[in-house]
């Protein structure tokens, strides 16, 4: 309950121990140095006893220290927010000068927090020694072995009898193949998914067939778990072993256990369940003891971790990923443990409520079984229903009718350091069913410090791995990916998101309205609003709060809203994407510790010079609102990382101007920390060209109004940014040419996106070497040649965007090129009539569609071949195209293969739609 608060204060702690050593305050440096010494000792105690809340006794010690881990947080950020700005004033005069007003005014709170320093201290003390602590607590809960990788072992789950096992059918089948197929090889087979998925029921319902198990000279089913003991795990497998055939323990011969079970399964035809293994290295132990002796033995491993079962599994074919049930699967396994005396038939009275209720389990076969089992034994009245529905976020805690649920979710939990810990409840935050953006979330816990920069990662970096590490856990799930298979969007499960909730009550990591019952006392940390929650409390401080979200409000209370804003004092994250908000709220830009902004999509239209005052901003997010313009003030904002500023509108399609970009003023070249920068509109200003070759750690950069004259300039700085992936650049007009044959010493390798916006004369060479290039759009260039000649150099292009590119007849995709491309636009193409796919290119494109190419007739020559083609999307094609590739068309059958084909029309500006594919015209 304790530790997330320790660990952020020990974070801060190293952040500010720069700024204590240049700041003389009236009080002993040694008290900081005994407070961190303190917070260690802390976090190191609670990683060693996880069960410190089922201790009455020390429960409320606990709750102690948490605040006085926030105590020591406060002061230490009210420390940062009174201390001298060094960084801003490189120059020795004006740092003396800005010092002594910075003296005069900030003098007096500087003494204060010395003052709460000592008081800080006697908290500590009033807590009570390190050893005296120690003593409660090891005598009220006993320290684990391995620290974080030890929590309570929930009781079992409720198994599936065989009758009841709903959904992956096919996956059963495929799986009971592999384990008697004939392979003499010893194969081991994985099975993952997150808790609850039903792994370890789905294997029992194959494992425990006699037509499985028959097959075999032995069997074991050993439970490896968290708490993995070696030589505890190996007894109970020979014994099981042993047991399977009626023969006795092997006598003690002065081997080891594991020369017994190497030399007992030798000769032998054996499968083995290792069941719920948690790490790779537990792997790297099991593996040498299973003998591979050709006799067609099988192992199979279960475990929540998809890096875990990658690593098992003798080939990718044998791992078995359970995702969530379908939604008609998991209503027929509800109905059948809601209304067991019905034979699975619901009420009528009931569909609509338990139709909700089986939405809210989004699959997860765990909470759909635990659910249906507790209604079971509810009165079949609609007013009682809709009662348990409502009920259900709080209903998952311990001694609940559904906390089985949250006991399958505990042990992922407690597995996960401080660190990732509160990155998995930051998931709290969002409301139900909100997926949010990567790289937002990204920023946002960079903003919060739960990712901090190392010596050889960026805080970006690291964030991206906690990111990637709770999705190979399945503690996140995905709800779409990008092109390159890179999350685009994830969420957590609401089954999740109820445990993740419960959880943050006992760290008092955040507070959701209007869901929230807060005490008055309460210090809240985060501060989330969601739907209809148009007033907070009054009687409640906001004074602490250190990040502020409103979420999908449609109205809010400006009164209430500046009162909040006026009393947040050490706020560092107000995210306010999509909010109803129409002019930058003045109280901001005295918010000094804010490092991230997020106004987008809102209807702010300026930004004030006074945001420089933001000295500690990293994100600044201004992408599609109404401001066109930044103020020159923007280029003393040195710890800015992440900038941008443009808008889209778009009608029908995609236009040349359907971007804007705003203005920048001179100075951008002060901002070198700066990692993302788009859109940027240029026009005269070559002076921002040359700037922008200090910015050597730009990741991405998106240009607009680009002129004649501008390409010299522009990659010359170029050349300066080695960390480049994106590069976005776009003329001033649909005419002007854009300049891209510059490039000749160092063109950006590092490259993966590149999107080219306007004329140009001919393909630039230096393209071709750009082989980590996954994405290219070309639009608008209307060049004499086709472009895919050179194209093909690029071998690991995975999206091609040809959007008026090129004003030939003909489009030749040439043998064997393109091997890796996955999606193909080809779009507004005036003077094209063929396209030609000859035999082997594209071999593993997944998507195609083709826009307004109104001489295209017939289908693309070749195109039959592409059998790994997942969808065809036509826009605006010629009705002579579209007719031929109708029922009995003649070129349908070479559009077969595709499961999804479908055609847009425009007309009168609206659109119309026709479903042209194979399973709907049958």
């Amino acid at each position: 309950m304790a530790e997330l608060a320790v660990s952020a204060a020990l974070v801060l702690l190293e952040i500010a121990k720069p700024l204590l050593s240049k700041v003389i305050l009236q009080v002993d440096l040694r008290e900081i140095q005994s407070m961190e010494s303190w917070l260690r000792y802390m976090k190191a105690f609670m990683e060693d006893h996880p069960d410190l809340k089922k201790s009455r006794r020390l429960e409320d010690q606990v709750y102690k220290v948490r605040d006085i881990a926030y105590d020591i947080e406060d002061v230490l950020e009210e420390f940062m927010l009174h201390s001298p700005p060094y960084l801003f004033h490189n120059h020795g005069i004006s740092r003396t000068v800005h010092n002594i007003l910075h003296q005069a005014y900030h003098g007096f709170p500087l003494n204060a927090i010395s003052e709460k320093i000592s008081r800080i201290k006697r908290s500590i003390d009033d807590v009570g020694s390190q050893h005296r602590f120690f003593a409660n607590g090891s005598s009220g809960a006993g320290p684990s072995s391995n620290s974080r990788n030890r929590g309570p072992h929930p009781p079992a789950s409720p198994l599936l009898l065989d009758d009841e096992m709903v959904g992956y059918e096919n996956e059963k089948r495929i799986f009971a193949r592999q384990l008697v197929d004939g392979e003499k090889r010893l194969l081991t087979l994985a099975v993952v998914g997150p808790g609850g998925s039903g792994k370890t029921a789905f294997v029992k319902n194959v494992f425990w067939k006699r037509g499985i198990r028959g097959r075999f000279d032995c069997h074991a089913w050993v439970q490896v778990s968290q708490n993995f003991q070696k030589e505890e795990v190996f007894v109970n497998m020979l014994r099981q072993l042993c047991g399977s055939r009626k023969e006795p323990y092997p006598i003690d011969d002065g081997t080891n256990t594991e020369a017994k079970l190497r030399k007992y399964l030798t000769g032998k035809r054996f499968i083995v369940v290792l069941d719920d293994i948690w790490r790779k290295e537990v792997w790297d132990v099991m593996k040498y003891v299973l003998p591979n002796s050709f006799c067609g033995s099988r192992i199979i491993v279960t475990t929540r971790s998809s890096d875990v079962a990658s690593m098992c599994a003798t080939s990718s074919p044998l791992v078995h990923e359970l995702k969530e049930l379908e939604w008609l699967q998991g209503w027929t396994l509800f109905c059948r443990k809601a209304f067991p005396e019905r034979n699975g038939e619901c009420p009528s009275e009931l569909k609509d409520c338990s139709k909700r209720i089986v939405t809210r389990c989004e699959g997860l076969p765990l909470a759909i079984v635990t659910v249906g089992g507790a209604l079971s034994q509810i009165p079949r009245l609609p007013n009682e229903w809709e009662s348990f529905l409502n009920s259900i976020r709080c209903e998952t805690r311990d001694g609940s009718s559904l906390s089985v649920i949250s006991n399958a979710l505990l042990p992922g939990y407690m597995d996960l350091s401080s660190n990732l810990k509160c990155c998995f409840l930051y998931f709290s935050v969002f409301p139900e069913d909100y997926s949010v953006e990567r790289g937002r979330l990204i920023r946002l816990w960079v903003a919060e410090q739960f990712a901090v920069r190392t010596d050889s990662k960026t805080a970006e970096e690291v964030a991206e791995g906690y990111l990637k590490e709770l999705i190979q856990r399945n503690l996140v799930h995905v709800s779409n990916r990008d092109f390159d298979g890179k999350p685009r969007n994830c969420r957590v499960l609401n089954p999740v998101l109820n445990f993740i909730i419960h959880k943050c009550k006992d760290e008092n990591f955040a507070s959701i309205f209007p869901r929230e019952s807060t005490s008055r006392n309460q210090k809240i940390r985060r501060l989330s609003v969601h739907d209809n929650c148009t007033h907070l409390p009054r009687d409640i401080g906001f004074s602490g709060v250190r990040s502020m979200f409103l979420l999908r409000l449609l109205e809010i209370s400006t009164p209430n809203f500046e009162k909040v804003l006026r009393e947040l004092k050490l706020v560092r994250v107000l995210d306010f994407q999509g909010a109803p908000i129409q002019e930058f709220p003045k109280d901001i830009t005295r918010l000094t510790l804010l490092k991230h902004l997020n106004f987008r999509g809102t209807k702010i239209n300026t930004i004030p010079s006074s945001i420089e005052k933001l000295s500690y901003l990293e994100t600044l997010d201004l992408k599609q609102t109404d401001v066109t313009e930044l103020p020159k003030e923007i280029s003393h904002l040195h710890n800015l990382r992440h900038l941008f500023a443009y808008k889209y509108s778009v009608d029908d399609y995609v236009a040349f101007d359907s971007v804007q970009g705003v203005k920048m003023p001179h100075g951008i070249g002060n901002l070198t920390n700066l990692q993302n920068l788009s859109l940027i509109k240029v026009g005269k200003k070559v002076r921002i060209l040359e700037e922008l070759k200090s910015l050597t750690k730009l990741r991405k950069l998106g240009l607009t109004g680009l002129r004649r004259g501008h390409g010299k300039e522009l990659f010359t700085s170029i050349e300066h940014m080695p960390e480049l992936r994106t590069l976005d650049l776009c003329s001033n007009t649909k005419e002007e040419f854009l300049e891209l044959g510059e490039m000749r010493s160092r063109p950006p390798l590092s490259l993966e996106r590149l999107y080219l916006k306007g004329r140009v004369k001919q393909f630039p060479s230096w393209i071709s070497s750009l082989h980590n290039l996954l994405r290219i759009g070309l639009k608008w260039s209307k060049m004499q040649h086709s472009p895919l000649r050179d194209l093909r150099e690029l071998k690991n292009l995975v999206e091609l965007q040809l959007v008026d590119c090129y004003i030939g007849g003909e489009l030749i995709f040439e043998a064997s090129s393109f091997k890796k491309l996955k999606v193909l636009l080809i779009e507004d193409f005036a003077e094209l009539h063929t396209i030609v796919v000859q035999n082997g290119a594209m071999p593993v494109v997944k998507q195609i569609s083709l826009r307004r190419c109104p001489r295209v007739m017939i289908f693309p020559l070749g195109m039959e071949n592409l059998a790994k083609v997942e969808e065809l999307t036509l826009y605006d094609m010629a009705q002579g195209f579209t007719a031929r590739l109708r029922k009995n068309g003649a070129d349908r059958a070479m559009v077969t293969h595709v499961p999804v084909i479908h055609s847009f029309t425009l007309r009168n500006r609206s659109w119309s739609f026709e479903n042209l594919s194979e399973s709907f015209l049958r």
